[in-house]
């Protein structure tokens, strides 16, 4: 059997889907990974996947989204897989039509977050380029014999616009975290030290973290930055945001602002970060503001899986993480006053991190588990 999984990048490809790679691959299946070329595509041939180059332009263009529907399904007719499984919205519009007509028997999507195209953004573009893609969508959904979704609002979203047959939505919350490998018995000793060095801290100095994939504003960068700057009194504390910038994205952060916003307590490690665990685990509080149209946030079940205390947005996603006052707070989006307070409460009650810390490793034990969720993609979304 020869299941096909197109993502738009490599990185994601390993990060989010190897769970799901490594079982496929040890129950005798020869898994094809569809992406761009990247630095994260010898680590899934590694997995004993086979890997298939394809050029994708992340932003809308006509001519790039035709060429890429052509190129998907000239390696399907070639290759004609078992099932196609594609992820996230090019792949889920082009992957999908392209594999039907293409004769793939089964195919299946991923829906992992609505994202900015179906945010309240205002202005006209972003406006008709959410009407395009909605049509667009919907016709294609209808070449797809199952989606997954990460959470209960965007499954209820497309069954309520008619972007989806109820019948073919299947509900799974998030893609899972491997358990073993974010715990604090596999943390990288060495890491540990070169970050506490990196971020000059003390013994005593404590850490509150936000760690996004992207600086873009809705992920609740303004908001994060200014909860610090309320917060500036607690001199022991420093805060941390991390995430590499992007100039070309709708609603970037630029460079500058941040640049300005740098103070004592305040540190921006603005790029690419290859020690993400380590970073939460080395935090006492890992935070996500975010009003962007998030699937289930993977740094929080990551941060959730370390036994750290989470505060986040009672919004789209966010809201599967929090149990509030159990293992974390939740904030309203856009609203920094009501996040400094969040934190504040976590920053004078040590034993109150430590109990909300605890109940974020059981509860993702419970529900987030990669076992679990693989499982079901298997039985339920490929019917195998």
């Amino acid at each position: 059997m020869k299941i096909a999984l197109i993502l738009n990048d490599d990185f994601s490809m390993w990060h989010f889907r190897k769970g799901l790679i490594s079982t496929l691959v040890r129950t005798g299946i020869d898994v094809y990974a569809i992406t761009p070329d990247g630095p994260y595509v010898d680590k899934i041939k590694s997995l004993g996947a086979h890997h298939i180059p394809v050029t994708m332009y992340r932003f809308y263009s006509s001519f790039e989204d035709i060429k890429l529907f052509m190129n998907l399904y000239n390696i399907f007719r070639k290759e004609k897989f078992d099932i196609v499984h594609t992820m996230t919205i090019k792949p889920n519009i082009y992957g999908s039509i392209a594999a039907k007509l293409a004769g793939i028997k089964r195919v299946v999507g991923l829906v992992s977050g609505l994202g900015y195209i179906f945010s309240n953004a205002n202005g006209l573009k972003p406006k008709i380029l959410k009407i395009i893609t909605c049509k667009i969508y919907s016709l294609a959904n209808k070449f797809s014999d199952k989606i997954w979704f990460q959470n209960i609002d965007d499954l209820s979203y497309f069954v309520e616009k008619k972007l989806i047959s109820s019948g073919k939505a299947l509900l799974i919350k998030s893609g899972g975290i491997n358990l073993e490998e974010y715990s604090n018995e596999f943390l990288n000793k060495r890491l540990l030290e070169n970050l506490r060095n990196e971020l000059e801290m003390k013994k005593s100095t404590k850490l509150c973290s936000m760690i996004v994939a992207r600086l873009v504003w809705s992920k609740g960068i303004k908001e994060f930055v200014e909860a610090s700057e309320i917060l500036y009194k607690y001199y022991d504390w420093k805060f941390i945001l991390v995430g590499p910038f992007e100039e070309d994205a709708p609603e970037s952060v630029p460079e500058q602002y941040l640049k300005e916003k740098r103070s004592k307590n305040l540190k921006i490690l603005g790029h690419f970060r290859t020690d993400i665990k380590e970073l939460i685990a080395l935090s006492d509080i890992v935070v996500l503001p975010s009003y962007y149209g998030e699937g289930v946030p993977r740094v929080l079940l990551e941060a959730m899986a370390i036994g750290k205390p989470i505060i986040t947005t009672n919004s789209v996603g966010c809201r599967e993480t929090v149990e509030n006052g159990k293992n974390g707070y939740f904030v309203p989006p856009r609203d920094p006053k009501a996040l400094a307070d969040a934190i504040e409460a976590l920053i004078n009650n040590d034993k109150k991190r430590a109990q909300f810390g605890s109940y974020s490793r059981s509860k993702v034990e419970r529900e987030f588990d990669e076992k679990i969720v693989v499982k079901r993609i298997i039985e339920e979304l490929y019917q195998l």
